[in-house]
C-alpha cells in the first residue's frame, strides 16, 4: 500500500486508455483507496472493472464525490473541457491531478476559478510508456503548490518511480513538452539510422545489440529500435498522441520565442506519416518512411 494514501477515502479517474488504464490499476491495488474509473469507451470500462476498479459512467457524479481526482486525456481541448468542469463540479478541497500531456495555458487559464472555488489543480504529466505504467516506474513532472503536492504523493507513488516538483502551475506541462520533444527527436533520428542500416545490408539484430552497449544507447532505442526492425507497430504510444505533443512544443516555442529546428522536423515526419492514414500505430512505424 502507497504510504498514507488510505486517508483519502474515494479517488476518481477520467481516462481509462492506454496509458491511464494500467495508472488507474496501480491505484486501485496499491493505494487501499476505491477507486472508481470513467471513460467513454465500454471495453476500457470493462477493463477497469475485471481487474478491481470500480467504474462509473457518470462523470459529473465522479467530479462531485471525489477527494482526488485524476485526468489521462489525449487532447488539448478535452483536458481543457473536462479540467473547467471538474472546477464547477469538485467539492472545496478536492485536488485534481491531470497526467495528460498540454499545453501550460489550458491549466492555468483554469487557476482563478479553481482558486475561488477552494479546488486545488495539479499538472502532472508521465514519461515512460504503457509498460512502466503497469509496473510503477513513470517519471512524474509536477506543477502546482508544494501543499496538494504532498497530500497526493502516496498516489502518486503507486505508478511513478520518480515524483518532481517542477515549480508553478503549468510547469509540469512545460517538463514534459521539453521530454517529448528530446523523445520525438530521438524516435524519428533512429528510424533514420536503422534505415540506413537496413540499405547497408547490416544485421540489424547485431546492430542493435552493438549499439545497446555503446554511446548510443538509450531507452527509447530499447523501447523502440527492436519494434522498428520486426515491424511490430501494435500501440503502445502511438504517432497521433506524439504528434500532439510535438505540435504542442511548437506552440510554446513560438509563444516563447523559441528555435527548435530539430522539433519542426521530426513533427513534419510524424505529420507526414498520420496523413498517411496510420496515426493509431506506435510511433516505431515512422521507420515506414525510410525503408
Amino acid at each position: 500500500m502507497c504510504a498514507r494514501a488510505k486517508q483519502t477515502r474515494r479517488i476518481g479517474w477520467i481516462g481509462l486508455g492506454t496509458m491511464g488504464l494500467p495508472m488507474a490499476l496501480r491505484l486501485a491495488d496499491k493505494s487501499g483507496c476505491a477507486v472508481y474509473g470513467c471513460d467513454i469507451v465500454p471495453a476500457a470500462m470493462d477493463a477497469f472493472a475485471s481487474m478491481g476498479g470500480i467504474p462509473e459512467p457518470d462523470s459529473a457524479a465522479l467530479l462531485e464525490n471525489s477527494d482526488v481526482v485524476f485526468l489521462s486525456l489525449p487532447g488539448n481541448a478535452l483536458v481543457q473541457e473536462t479540467l473547467t468542469d471538474a472546477v464547477r463540479r469538485c467539492r472545496r478541497g478536492t485536488v485534481v491531478v491531470d497526467t495528460s500531456s498540454s499545453l501550460p495555458a489550458v491549466i492555468q487559464s483554469c487557476a482563478a476559478q479553481a482558486a475561488a472555488r477552494g479546488v486545488e489543480l495539479i499538472d502532472c504529466p508521465v514519461s515512460g510508456g504503457a509498460e512502466a505504467a503497469a509496473e510503477g516506474r513513470l517519471s512524474a513532472m509536477c506543477g502546482g503548490s508544494e501543499t496538494a503536492l504532498a497530500r497526493v504523493s502516496p498516489m502518486l507513488a503507486c505508478f511513478a518511480a520518480r515524483v518532481t516538483h517542477m515549480g508553478s502551475l503549468g510547469s509540469g506541462y512545460a517538463a514534459k513538452l521539453i521530454n517529448n520533444l528530446i523523445v520525438g527527436g530521438e524516435i524519428t533520428l533512429i528510424a533514420e539510422a536503422l534505415g540506413l542500416a537496413r540499405k547497408a545490408g547490416l544485421d540489424m539484430a547485431r546492430l542493435l545489440e552493438a549499439l545497446s552497449g555503446g554511446a548510443a544507447s538509450s531507452p527509447v532505442l530499447s523501447l523502440k529500435g527492436g519494434r522498428m526492425i520486426s515491424g511490430d507497430y501494435t500501440p503502445s504510444s502511438r504517432v497521433l498522441i506524439h504528434l500532439k505533443d510535438q505540435r504542442n512544443a511548437q506552440e510554446l516555442a513560438r509563444a516563447l520565442g523559441a528555435a527548435i529546428p530539430a522539433c519542426d522536423l521530426s513533427t513534419a515526419l510524424l505529420g507526414q506519416l498520420a496523413d498517411m492514414g496510420r496515426g493509431g500505430e506506435d510511433v516505431a512505424a515512422v521507420i515506414d518512411l525510410f525503408a
